[in-house]
């Protein structure tokens, strides 16, 4: 990533560039005028001045911002913890599943590594069995739970949004909007979602139970991307 701004290089560096080919198309036109080869040289040097400062502006910046970001990074993970611990403990998945052996709490990736195993191995394959299960208090805890994550992602773009990479910035905002959907669902529909058959709301057509069933295949499929991308974050972290 350049450190100066892209209306720089276009004015700098695309100019320079091109009038380095004219020149040089020139210079071979017209080996005898030296006057042509000694402006091709002229751009050329430019060229790599720009080039070589900008290189050595990139590495000051990324040196003198290394702390930072790593400091930055912990608070990501944190977040895709979050993201992937709100479901173990809504699925009551008990933190006896984590191999401890495996990890080094002195080592954040061989944590991240472990946490991917869980999502991955544990947490995917029982979401579709798991959201049934979920009754009325179940879910008004990982309502509230969702709630403190979407929140947790807002607060790392008000604090740190311009020195977050892109990619992550995305995956954060990914997780953020599929929590938003299940939320979404859940308020539309309380008198549904996590209710057992003998208090759910009467129908003059249809089962509520049908639709109940239904809203929990939506929510799982909603559930499945927020820990597939809080994994994919978790790996965006270890590059």
């Amino acid at each position: 990533m350049s450190i100066l701004p892209g209306y720089l290089w276009k004015r700098l560096a695309i100019p320079l560039a091109f009038l380095f080919i004219i020149f040089l198309i020139l210079a071979l036109s017209f080996p005898r005028q030296g006057l042509f080869a000694g402006f091709t040289a002229t751009f050329l040097g430019i060229l790599v001045t720009v080039s070589y400062v900008d290189y050595v502006l990139r590495q000051h910046e990324k040196t003198r911002w290394a702390r930072a970001k790593t400091l930055i990074d912990k608070r990501i993970n944190i977040f895709a913890d979050i993201s992937i611990s709100q479901f173990r403990i809504a699925f009551d998945v008990s933190y006896k599943v984590f191999n401890q052996k495996a990890m080094d709490f002195d080592k954040l990736s061989s944590i991240r590594s472990e946490m991917i195993r869980i999502a991955k191995d544990i947490l995917l394959p029982s979401v579709e069995k798991a959201i049934p299960r979920l009754g009325e208090e179940d879910w008004k805890n990982l309502v509230r739970q969702l709630r403190i994550s979407y929140e947790y992602g807002d607060k790392l773009f008000v604090l740190f949004g311009n020195w977050i990479e892109p990619e992550k910035l995305s995956l954060i905002m990914e997780i953020q909007d599929e929590i938003e959907k299940i939320l979404s669902i859940y308020t539309t529909f309380p008198d549904v979602i996590g209710v057992s058959d003998d208090k759910l709301p009467m129908k003059k057509t249809g089962s509520a139970k049908a639709d109940r069933m239904e809203f929990e295949k939506i929510v799982s499929c909603h559930v499945k991307n927020v820990l597939n991308k809080a994994i994919s974050l978790l790996k965006k972290l270890d590059e």
